[in-house]
């Protein structure tokens, strides 16, 4: 594995069906694979020891299920973990309930917005529906171009924190996390897809083409699946999947769940498992039935401002939307001449086109039946839409396509 840079770490576990992260083994302690896990995480924050230097702070949530809900539990510290005389008893605070499905941890080493508080991640996102997501990043992204994608208007409704040092838009900037705008941006692409795994997948799409070059590690949670992503030159992330056990050691037993780490503990039975370093520019989806999802975020060659869908252009009327077969966009043309219609899925990924001959000015229909440009019926979900003449987009929406 390759040296990490001093920079956050991250840990993240969900359970296997059927089990518990709060099982007690017959020696009446939790999974030897999870305690050694949860103990390199503490010697990472700020033990002194290269490459652990992560000295902000530490934060832990867990999920666990009470009766028919999914609850949140939350321990922040502005204490480094190593140093934190309370680190497991917090931790075992979090592992307390029967049911736990997800723990998510995270080490600061301060680069953007206010130090000096409680580790502020994991962020925390209720929605209206009582879903709450959680979420932490290690890595730098430019606040203002944030800002500039997620729009004024809706942080307004949404305001990230600025720990008492005044109004977001104001003279609490400066102390704004540019994690906590990350989170934010994929949080507003969640509500508009309707969906967890699009909404990240488009986010990261834009945010990529936006700024390709900047550190985008991540995990993320709804308490369901466990979600993580890599976006560094050097890995940050590695993963060990506890039902891949045709690889597991005959020494060593499978586990009760699956880990995303930045660094795994380098000795001990765990430092044996195989561990997969997650490639660049992939999410990961350890789903809470079982499966496992990879996805290579690739932006493609349509711009930036066409790839910011933030709602339907007033240009173009589609119906019926969402859709089951056929749906129409209609769209009023200045001009005649040759017109492209391209669609594209929740990555950004171009999987429909076709030319249309337009005689002169007026109000047009462009229809689609929700299949890729080999006659292939796609999957439900949301896709997108360019209308071009030449290189000029003419229109762009939203398709959802239910079945």
């Amino acid at each position: 594995m390759a040296n990490p840079a001093r920079s956050c770490r991250m840990l993240g576990a969900i359970a296997l069906p059927d089990a518990s992260l709060s099982a007690l083994g017959n020696d009446g302690n939790h999974h030897p694979y999870l305690l050694a896990e949860l103990e390199e995480f503490r010697l990472q924050g700020g033990s002194g020891q290269w490459p652990y230097s992560n000295q902000d702070g530490w934060g832990m949530s867990g999920y666990h299920q009470f009766e028919s809900f999914v609850e949140i539990q939350t321990v922040r510290s502005e204490l480094e973990a190593y140093e934190d005389e309370d680190y497991y008893f917090h931790t075992s605070n979090l592992l307390a309930p029967d049911q736990v499905n997800v723990l998510m941890g995270h080490l600061r080493q301060t680069s953007s917005g206010a130090d000096g508080i409680e580790n502020p991640h994991p962020f925390i996102y209720t929605t209206p529906s009582g879903d709450t997501y959680s979420f932490g990043h290690n890595g730098d992204l430019n606040k203002s171009d944030l800002r500039d994608l997620i729009g004024d208007e809706w942080l307004a409704l949404h305001p990230p924190q600025t720990y008492g040092s005044g109004a977001w838009d104001g003279a609490g900037w400066s102390d704004v996390v540019d994690s906590e705008l990350y989170f934010l941006w994929l949080v507003k692409n969640i509500e508009e897809l309707q969906s967890v795994p699009d909404g990240i997948l488009y986010a990261l799409t834009i945010l990529e083409a936006q700024q390709p070059y900047m550190a985008k590690n991540f995990l993320f949670s709804d308490g369901q699946d466990l979600y993580g992503y890599r976006r560094a030159i050097t890995s940050d992330i590695y993963y060990y999947d506890a039902l891949d056990v045709d690889n597991i050691p005959a020494h060593l037993s499978p586990g009760n769940h699956r880990t995303i780490m930045s660094t795994p503990p380098p000795e001990g039975p765990v430092s044996e498992l195989p561990w997969v370093e997650l490639p660049d520019r992939t999410l990961l989806i350890f789903k809470a039935n079982g499966d496992t999802e990879l996805h290579t975020v690739n932006p493609t060659s349509v711009t930036n401002a066409e790839m910011h869908i933030p709602g339907q252009s007033n240009l173009a009327h589609i119906y019926p939307n969402p859709f089951n077969g056929n749906t129409h966009i209609s769209v009023a043309l200045e001009h005649g001449g040759e017109y492209s219609i391209h669609i594209l899925n929740s990555r950004g990924q171009e999987i429909f086109s076709q030319m249309h001959h337009v005689g002169s000015k007026g109000h047009y229909e462009f229809a689609w039946r929700g299949q890729d440009d080999r006659g292939q019926a796609l999957d439900s979900g949301c896709y997108f839409f360019l209308l071009r003449q030449d290189s000029k987009t003419i229109a762009t929406g939203k398709l959802l396509l239910l079945k």
